[in-house]
């Protein structure tokens, strides 16, 4: 006698349901013409505070010939001071090319010089984008969470939406944004960025109702997180 087990099936299914949804997101924003925020982590040495290599690295993306090259935003962890975030905006994917190797080679050698270990890089597909008004904001809370395998993503979507929704008429809020990574190792990521006047807006905010309904769903799809706050400047 054949015992059948539907709820399987079911899993099987949403697990492959949402292999080929991340995989046509991925394929998606994989397209040079997607627009991205690159997020750069630097753990930094001694170096950062006391030379002008972070200043100098800055400057060198600024005036060079980088195609799509939108603004800079970059600033330290509140609670972290020694990690440093460079928020970069490109209308279209970075590429490559002989033209900017040279530059490239030089800001690395900069960057080198004040981390002690190797940057992170993450190419972020944010909705809106750019997510100026985040940026804007006297502090930007940076939540950076890995989304569990068995997560349905069409779902998660609409649960990401209405925690950030309830926020806009919250007073403090200066605006929000979020997408998924998209480059290939951080493929299981999603980033929200919110702005608010002070953090203590925000916790005010966390106690109530609509934040708490909101929140415990996005809690539950994710494996883990990292939130922080950037003040950020160009």
């Amino acid at each position: 006698m054949r015992t059948s087990y539907p709820y399987l099936r079911l899993a099987t299914y949403k697990c492959e349901e949402n292999v080929r949804l991340r995989a046509f997101r991925y394929s998606y924003s994989n397209m040079s013409n997607t627009p991205v925020t690159e997020i750069i982590t630097l753990t930094s040495n001694d170096a950062m505070k006391t030379t002008s290599n972070f200043q100098e690295a800055i400057a060198l993306m600024r005036h060079s010939t980088f195609d799509g090259l939108q603004r800079m935003h970059w600033g330290d962890r509140v609670q972290q001071p020694g990690i440093r975030q460079w928020f970069i905006n490109w209308d279209r994917r970075p590429q490559r090319s002989e033209s900017t190797a040279a530059t490239l080679a030089q800001i690395k050698e900069k960057l080198n010089a004040i981390v002690d270990s190797p940057p992170t890089r993450r190419l972020v597909a944010f909705n809106p984008f750019p997510p100026t008004k985040c940026f804007a904001a006297p502090f930007t809370e940076v939540i950076i969470s890995t989304v569990k395998p068995e997560t349905d993503l069409n779902e998660f979507d609409k649960i990401v939406d209405a925690s950030l929704d309830v926020c806009h008429d919250f007073k403090g809020c200066y605006g929000t944004a979020w997408g998924y990574v998209v480059d290939p190792e951080g493929a299981n990521e999603v980033v929200l960025l919110v702005g608010w006047e002070s953090p203590e807006h925000h916790i005010a905010f966390m106690k109530t109702e609509p934040a708490m309904r909101t929140t415990a769903p996005y809690v539950e799809g994710v494996e883990d997180s990292t939130v922080f706050y950037v003040q950020t400047q160009e």
